[in-house]
């Protein structure tokens, strides 16, 4: 499982429940920590004695990867701290100078708070979050940054769809639900075909109404066998976690998303698991479809895993510029 997790520091509250939650998932699975702060000096250029505010930041920062190094210690947890800057032009961003410190030490695992300086929207689509997520070739673990205590996810949830990229994420959350010994529930959720044939434009193909809804009918129940299949073979492919179990949903009139979350509610996950879509980058993802709805609205922490292929040929231009928040 993880052995060793990056854990970005900056001083906010979601930031701290993030490194909280990071420093008690790595002393259960027996990993150390790296603790990270990133100091951007272009935010100081303006002002008229730049390197006063620099060396202040400079102390800030190391400050608060001295309180986390406490608390590491305190924790019985290994760690090692690295203050670092967004300079030189190379690594331009917040997201590039962590992604540097991550792959310097052998990082498998970034943690890090939602809700940031801009609530979670903001952060998930347009800063140093989507970047992470972009740039990242580790799994990235979002924490909301509302919860009172770190949670132990007894209880972990992971959304399948037959995809390679929901294999990938099925693996990781099958191997992190043995490692920590918890439950976790395998869901498939079956779409509506009467929704897709309406956004597709395919409804006019049909001028009886009986024709179309014996078709509907078919077709739905063709789609239900096949969620049944793939759920059959995700329960099978689950070999650390002895508590697997599958949950098959039909969509109906809701978003997948939505079912996402009311299984999650009703299984009282603690996390959820999903996979990120190759090489589109985190927007394209999110934007209009289930991880954003799930992303944006559930309470849990979302782990995302992306498919490393994505990173051979990485396609940025929907991201903002480095650094934009």
């Amino acid at each position: 499982m993880y052995q060793r997790i990056l854990l970005p520091i900056d001083g906010s509250p979601p930031s701290e429940h993030a490194a909280a939650v990071g420093l008690a998932l790595a002393k259960r699975l027996g990993a150390s920590v790296v603790l990270v702060h990133v100091i951007e000096p272009q935010r100081y250029r303006e002002l008229r004695d730049v390197q006063e505010a620099l060396e202040r930041a400079r102390t800030v920062g190391r400050a608060l990867l001295e309180q986390w190094e406490r608390k590491a210690s305190r924790a019985q947890v290994a760690c090692t701290t690295q203050l670092t800057s967004t300079e030189p032009e190379s690594r331009p961003g917040v997201a590039e100078a962590l992604v540097d410190a991550g792959v310097a030490h052998g990082c498998d695992l970034v943690v890090m708070g939602t809700h940031g300086r801009t609530g979670l929207p903001r952060v998930l689509l347009g800063s140093v979050a989507e970047r992470m997520a972009r740039l990242a070739p580790v799994p990235l673990l979002l924490v909301r940054g509302d919860d009172t205590k770190p949670t132990l996810f007894k209880r972990i949830l992971v959304a399948i769809d037959g995809s390679s990229y929901s294999d990938l994420a099925l693996q990781h959350a099958d191997a992190l639900a043995g490692a920590l010994k918890a439950r976790l529930s395998v869901v498939y959720v079956v779409p509506d075909l009467t929704q897709l044939y309406v956004s597709a434009g395919r409804a006019w193909m049909f001028t009886d109404q009986a024709q179309l809804q014996a078709q509907l009918a078919q077709e739905q129940a063709r789609l239900r066998e096949q969620g049944e299949f793939i759920l059959r073979e995700a329960i099978q492919r689950c070999v650390h976690c002895k508590r697997a179990h599958a949950v098959l949903r039909e969509a109906g009139r809701h978003l997948i998303g939505e079912r996402i979350r009311e299984v999650a509610e009703e299984e009282k996950a603690e996390l959820i698991v999903m996979g990120t879509h190759g090489r589109t980058g985190l927007r394209k993802f999110l934007l209009g479809s289930v991880a954003e709805d799930v992303a944006q609205q559930a309470r849990q922490p979302i782990l995302l895993v992306r498919n490393p292929a994505a990173l051979t040929h990485p396609d940025e231009t929907h991201l903002p510029p480095p650094g934009e928040r």
